[in-house]
């Protein structure tokens, strides 16, 4: 789920350049404290949304046999609004102005990175395109920086891109969230120097095993070695940090 190939990165800055510099900036001063909690938990879980979406329609995006496939920045942004209702038991509409107000800049971003893979996605007679939870993770935060003060990163310990690699904080949190007793699913945030940390740990799920299960040292569909993880082991987080006040 991080593996993050690195091909069309070119498009990603334009998107990122263009972003910036044609939309006025979301957030340029710090949260205030008081949304700061909820801003991260469900920042996180918009994230995990649409991962998902991406995740279970793989078979679809790596369709050789169709052009078009359907699989656009509306149908994803769709679905992203179903799946976070699942995850938080929340829809958009009910949350405060301020979190709708992030949440929504969460979901440009993500629209922005699957508009940029349209024509890889829909190019027929090529298998594999490219385009798994991890890129569309890396993208949607990379986007979502140059148009806010808000970072996100997808983390974990055996890392495939140096871009997921954690700092001594998420070093820190990713131990907790492998600890026995710890409550499986439990985020975890910080007010530390003048910002605010959370995380939300990520579990091997069904869809994830093509690329990081068995067996073990295998080569997956993009060419890397699978861990040999199994269902329901922690793989990472998700890592949102912003400045407060």
């Amino acid at each position: 789920m991080f593996n993050a190939p690195m091909k069309g990165i070119s498009l990603i800055f334009l998107a990122i350049f263009f972003s910036s510099i044609l939309t006025p900036l979301a957030f340029s001063e710090p949260i205030p404290k008081k949304d700061a909690q909820l801003i991260g938990e469900y920042t996180a879980a918009m994230i995990v949304a649409g991962r998902g979406v991406v995740a279970r329609n793989q078979d679809l995006i790596n369709d050789p046999t169709k052009g078009d496939k359907g699989f656009t920045p509306d149908f994803v942004q769709t679905q992203m609004l179903k799946d976070f209702k699942k995850i938080t038991g929340k829809d958009l509409s009910e949350l405060s102005p301020p979190v709708q107000q992030v949440l929504k800049q969460v979901i440009n971003a993500a629209k922005m990175s699957v508009q940029m893979n349209q024509q890889r996605i829909n190019k027929p007679g090529v298998g594999f395109k490219m385009y798994i939870p991890a890129v569309f993770g890396r993208e949607t935060g990379q986007i979502l920086k140059a148009r806010t003060n808000i970072n996100i990163k997808q983390t974990t310990f055996k890392y495939r891109n140096a871009y997921n690699q954690p700092d001594s904080f998420e070093k820190q949190i990713l131990k907790k969230f492998k600890a026995p007793d710890y409550p499986k699913g439990k985020g975890y945030g910080e007010f530390i120097n003048g910002r605010y940390r959370y995380m939300r740990p990520i579990y091997i799920k069904k869809a994830c095993l093509k690329c990081h299960g068995s067996p073990k040292g295998a080569k997956d569909i993009s060419g890397h070695i699978k861990e040999g993880y199994k269902e329901g082991d922690l793989r990472g987080a998700i890592s949102v940090s912003f400045p407060v006040h």
